[in-house]
C-alpha cells in the first residue's frame, strides 16, 4: 500500500521533501485503510496535526503548498488526465479535498 500510495503521487510530480507530501500521504493511507477523514478540516487534518505535534491549519497550508507545487512543476499531463473534471477554474487545481477523494478513488480501484 505504501509503494502504490508514493509511485502515484510520485508519479504526479510531488516532491517527497516537502511536508505537505508526507500529510497527503498520511491521508490518503487512512482513507485507503477505512479510516473516516472526512471532514478533513475538523477529522482527517486533526488526525494529522496530532500524529505530527503541528495545528490543523499547518497541515492544511502545507498540503495546499504541495498540490500547488506540484501543479507549478510536476507532470501537467498526468495531472490533467487524472484530475481534469475536478480543477478549481479559479485557482486552477483541485481542492485539498477533492485531490485526496481522487486520489483515493484511483488508488483503491487499483488495489481491486
Amino acid at each position: 500500500m505504501h509503494k502504490e500510495i508514493s509511485n502515484y503521487l510520485l508519479r504526479l510530480g510531488f516532491v517527497p521533501n516537502k511536508y505537505g507530501y508526507r500529510y497527503l500521504f498520511d491521508l490518503i493511507l487512512r482513507a485507503l485503510e477505512g479510516k473516516n477523514i472526512l471532514p478533513l478540516k475538523y477529522v482527517g487534518y486533526q488526525e494529522v496535526a496530532e500524529r505530527y505535534g503541528k495545528s490543523a491549519a499547518c497541515i492544511e497550508k502545507d498540503i495546499q503548498n504541495a498540490i500547488s507545487s506540484a501543479w507549478l512543476k510536476g507532470n501537467i499531463a498526468a495531472l490533467y488526465a487524472e484530475f481534469g473534471e475536478t480543477i478549481d477554474v479559479e485557482k486552477g487545481k483541485p481542492s485539498n479535498k477533492q485531490f485526496i477523494m481522487t486520489a483515493v478513488n484511483a488508488l483503491s480501484v487499483t488495489q481491486a
